[in-house]
C-alpha cells in the first residue's frame, strides 16, 4: 500500500533523504496548461529512513496570489531516504494538474509536524517535530525562475534541501527546500517508482488487455494505461474484475515521463472510496504461523508514521486473507504459501508505543518467481495430452485482465500440483489429463502465474 490520494490536482514524484541537497527535474510531453511536480534530494548514510507526511503544495503566481495544486487533509506518508539508491536518484508520482494558468515563480510544500527519523542500522524510529510549526504545521517554501506551465515546460521538481536539516534531539532544524526544472535522470523509465492511485474510471476505451481509462481523484485527472502485463483483481473476490466506468479503483504502478501516463502494474476494483485503515506494504521476515503473525520491513505506509522497522503484524479472527490473485484463502493456506522475504499488503489497526499492526486484511503480493498472480475456473477444452496443456474459458477469474469466457491456454509441468474431483485428493498428470479427455468441457480451476499469454499452472484442480 502506498501514499493515500484523497484529492490530487497535480503531479508528485518523490525521491529524498537525509543527505545535501541538489538536483531537480526536466521537462516531458504536454497536452495543454498542466503540470507535474517532482521531489528530489542528494543523500547522506546517516539515516535508513526519514518519514514525513506531506498534505499540501501550492505554486505562487508571479505578482501574488497562489494555486493549490495537492491537497490531502489526511497526508500523504513518504520515506524520503527510501526515495534514494546507490544509483541516485529515483522520483515518485503522485498527481497532475491539467489546468494551470499564468506565470508562477515559488512552491510552498505543508508538511504535518512530525517527522520520524532512523538512524543507520537502527531499528527504531527517533519522534520529533519541526521547528517553527504552527497550528501542528509546517510549511517549506522555495522560489524558481518565472515560468508558465504548457508543452514542454510542465515539470517542476521540488528538491528537500535535506543537507541543512539538523536534529537537536527534540526537533527538527533549519528545514529547507530547494526548486528546479532539470534533472538528467528524470527521462529514465526505471528511476521512477511505483506507488498506489485510488480514484474513479471514466472514458475506458480498448478491448483488455490493451485498455486506458481516466482516473479521477478529486479535481485531479490523469490518463491510465494497462496491458497483458497488468493484474486485474476485485477486492473481497466477489464477481470477476472486469473493469467499467465509474468504478472505484486502486491502481498501482509508475508514471510514464515520456507518455504523461500512469503504466498500471495492478488494478484492484474496490467498489468504495471510504477507507480510513491504516496500510503498510513491505517484506516479510520472522514469519510464525502458530500465532498468526509476522514482521514487516516497510516500503511503505499509509495514514501513520512507524515507530520502528520492521513493524509487528499480527492477525486474529477478524483477518481476511487472500493470495497474490486476490482470492480469500484460510490462515493455514496464507501461512502455508508466506516465505521470508515475500512483499506483503496489510490493513488494520497500527499502535505506535507498540508497533504492532492488527491487521483487518493481508494479501501476499509477490511471493518470488513462481508466484501464483492468477485464478481461473471454467470449462476445459483443446486438450493436449502430448504437452500437457489445455485451453480454459474464463468464466469465474482474478488477476487477468480479460472479457469473461475469454479461452486461456493453460501449460502444466511436472511441478504442478493435480487434484481430482473426489475430496480433491492429489492425483497424477496422466490421471488428470485423462479426465480431461474423457469428460468434454470437464470444469477445472486453475492457479498460477500468468504472463498475458500463457498461464502457467502451479495448481489444476478438476471441478463438479
Amino acid at each position: 500500500m502506498m501514499s493515500k490520494l484523497a484529492k490530487v490536482i497535480l503531479g508528485i514524484v518523490a525521491v529524498a533523504a537525509i543527505g545535501c541537497g541538489g538536483g531537480g527535474g526536466g521537462g516531458s510531453s504536454s497536452n495543454g496548461d498542466s503540470g507535474n511536480i517532482f521531489l528530489t534530494d542528494d543523500l547522506n548514510t546517516g539515516y535508513d529512513h526519514v518519514w514525513v507526511t506531506i498534505k499540501e503544495v501550492s505554486l505562487g503566481k508571479v505578482g501574488g496570489g497562489s494555486t493549490v495544486v495537492f491537497s490531502d487533509p489526511t497526508g500523504t506518508t513518504v520515506d524520503l531516504r527510501s526515495l534514494r539508491d546507490a544509483q541516485g536518484k529515483r522520483f515518485r508520482f503522485l498527481s497532475r494538474d491539467n489546468g494551470l494558468s499564468g506565470q508562477y515563480d515559488s512552491v510552498s510544500v505543508v508538511l504535518d509536524d512530525d517527522v520520524v527519523l532512523f538512524t543507520t542500522g537502527s531499528s527504531t524510529g527517533l519522534a520529533r517535530t519541526f521547528e517553527g510549526a504552527v497550528g501542528g504545521e509546517k510549511t517549506l517554501t522555495a522560489t524558481f525562475s518565472a515560468r508558465e506551465f504548457g508543452p514542454g515546460n510542465d515539470d517542476l521538481i521540488i528538491d528537500f534541501d535535506l543537507a541543512a536539516w539538523s536534529d537537536n534531539g527534540t526537533q527538527v532544524t533549519g528545514a529547507t527546500i530547494l526548486a528546479t526544472a532539470d534533472d538528467v535522470d528524470f527521462g529514465d523509465d526505471n528511476r521512477h517508482d511505483r506507488d498506489n492511485f485510488p480514484g474513479f474510471i471514466s472514458g475506458l476505451s480498448g478491448t483488455a488487455p490493451d485498455q486506458t481509462f481516466t482516473l479521477t481523484r478529486g479535481n485531479d485527472t490523469v490518463v491510465v494505461q494497462l496491458s497483458s502485463d497488468t493484474e486485474i483483481h476485485r477486492s473481497g473476490g466477489n464477481g470477476n474484475p472486469v473493469l467499467a466506468n465509474g468504478q472505484h479503483v486502486v491502481v498501482r504502478g509508475h508514471f510514464d515521463a515520456a507518455s504523461n501516463m500512469l503504466v498500471a502494474e495492478r488494478v484492484k476494483i474496490t467498489g468504495t472510496s471510504d477507507d480510513d485503515e491504516d496500510e503498510a506494504f513491505g517484506n516479510v521476515s520472522n514469519i510464525d504461523g502458530n500465532a498468526g503473525s509476522f514482521d514487516l520491513e516497510v516500503l511503505d505506509v499509509e495514514d501513520f508514521l512507524p515507530s520502528g522497522d520492521p513493524i509487528h503484524v499480527t492477525t486474529g479472527g477478524q483477518t481476511t486473507f487472500r493470495n497474490n490473485a486476490g482470492v480469500t484463502v484460510t490462515k493455514e493456506e496464507f501461512f502455508a504459501g508466506l516465505t521470508a522475504g515475500a512483499q506483503v499488503e496489510v490493513e488494520g489497526s497500527y499502535d505506535f508505543a507498540s508497533n504492532t499492526l492488527s491487521a483487518t486484511k493481508v494479501k501476499i503480493e509477490d511471493d518470488g518467481d513462481d508466484e501464483d498472480n492468477a485464478e481461473v475456473t471454467g470449462a476445459t477444452s483443446n486438450v493436449d495430452s502430448g504437452i500437457f496443456s489445455f485451453q480454459i474459458a474464463a468464466t469465474e477469474f482474478s488477476g487477468l485482465n480479460v472479457p469473461p469466457g475469454t479461452l486461456i491456454t493453460v501449460q502444466t509441468s511436472d511441478s504442478t500440483e493435480f487434484r481430482g474431483l473426489s475430496g480433491g485428493d492429489i492425483i497424477t498428470k496422466v490421471q488428470f489429463f485423462t479426465s480431461l479427455t474423457a469428460s468434454p468441457g470437464q470444469l477445472a480451476e486453475v492457479e498460477g502465474n500468468w504472463n498475458g499469454t500463457v498461464l502457467t499452472a502451479t495448481k489444476a484442480k478438476l471441478e463438479d
